[in-house]
C-alpha cells in the first residue's frame, strides 16, 4: 500500500454514514456518485466546475488526489457507459422510428460526443464509489496492521 493512499483517508472520517458492506453500501456509494457528492462522507461541493475535482472534500477533507493513473478506471467507466448509452439510442431509434440513415447518423455522433463530456464528472465519482466498496479503509488499515506486525 502506498504512503499516499494512507495520507488520502483521514481516520475516523472515511466512510461516515456508510453501512458496514454490501448492497445497502453500494446503493449509498452510488447514490452519492450520481449526485455529485463526496463518496466517503456525502458532502456537496467536490467540484470546481463541471470538470475539475477539488484536491480535498471540503466537508471531510479526504483528499482526491491518488497516484498516477488511478482516473484511467474512471475514463473506462465514462467510455463504457456514454458510448453503450449513446448506441442504445441510436438503435432504439433505427427499431421504433422509420429516420433515415442521416438524422440517425447526427443523434449518433452528437451523442457520441455529448455523452462523455456530459457523464465525466459523474463518472470519477462512480470510480472513488466502486473503489470505496471494493477496497474499504477498514481493509486498507487492517492490511496495514498486519504488514506492520509481520515487519517488526
Amino acid at each position: 500500500m502506498s504512503d499516499q493512499t494512507e495520507l488520502a483517508v483521514p481516520p475516523g472520517i472515511a466512510t461516515r454514514g456508510l453501512a458496514p458492506g454490501g448492497v445497502r453500501r453500494l446503493l449509498t456509494l452510488l447514490g452519492r456518485a450520481f449526485r455529485r457528492r463526496c463518496p466517503y462522507c456525502g458532502g456537496s461541493g467536490v467540484f470546481r466546475g463541471w470538470f475539475e475535482l477539488r484536491e480535498t472534500c471540503p466537508t471531510c477533507g479526504v483528499s482526491f488526489s491518488r497516484e498516477e493513473g488511478y482516473f484511467l478506471g474512471a475514463m473506462l467507466v465514462n467510455l463504457l457507459v456514454a458510448e453503450g448509452l449513446a448506441v442504445g439510442v441510436v438503435v432504439a431509434l433505427m427499431i421504433t422510428s422509420d429516420l433515415s440513415l442521416l438524422p440517425l447518423e447526427v443523434v449518433g455522433i452528437g451523442l457520441a460526443v455529448g455523452l462523455p463530456i456530459l457523464f465525466y464528472p459523474y463518472s470519477r465519482l462512480l470510480w472513488m464509489a466502486i473503489d470505496l466498496q471494493l477496497d474499504p479503509p477498514e481493509k486498507q488499515t487492517q492490511r496495514q496492521l498486519r504488514a506492520d506486525q509481520i515487519g517488526r
